[in-house]
């Protein structure tokens, strides 16, 4: 009895510990109301642990890590993902991106606090996802 307790509570105690947002958000918008809804589609995805999102006037930037086992069909969930969003924000211009370095990029880009050098690097970092390697 005392073994299950400890375990359980154990158990809650760690799940606790895990306070990562899954979806953080650098928007240079008045939009509010198309930022929330992509945060929402975005968190309710099971295939997504984290995202990052950039919102820039009329562009949509998408950098998501997936979890390890969703990782074999990531061309799929670009496509369905960059699809959606187009379908839903025509009047935007949207790239999204399932690769890790593009994550990690763009993790470092929104701690940027110069917006002009931001801009700069967000162009080259649209550049980066479009090529093959």
């Amino acid at each position: 009895m005392w073994r299950a307790i400890l375990t359980l509570s154990l158990l809650l105690i760690l799940a606790g510990c895990n306070d990562r947002e899954k979806v953080v958000t650098y928007a240079l918008t008045d939009n509010e109301q198309n930022q929330q809804e992509i945060e929402k589609l975005l968190k309710e995805d099971d295939a997504i642990e984290q995202a990052n999102l950039l919102v820039i006037e009329d562009e949509l930037f998408v950098a998501m890590q997936l979890k390890p086992f969703e990782k074999w069909n990531r061309k799929k969930i670009e496509e369905d993902w960059k699809k959606k969003l187009e379908d839903k924000f025509s009047d935007s211009k949207v790239n999204v991106s399932a690769d890790f370095k593009m994550f990690w990029e763009s993790t470092k880009l929104m701690e940027e606090k110069d917006q002009k050098k931001m801009l700069k690097e967000l162009h080259a970092l649209k550049k980066l996802a479009k090529e093959e390697t």
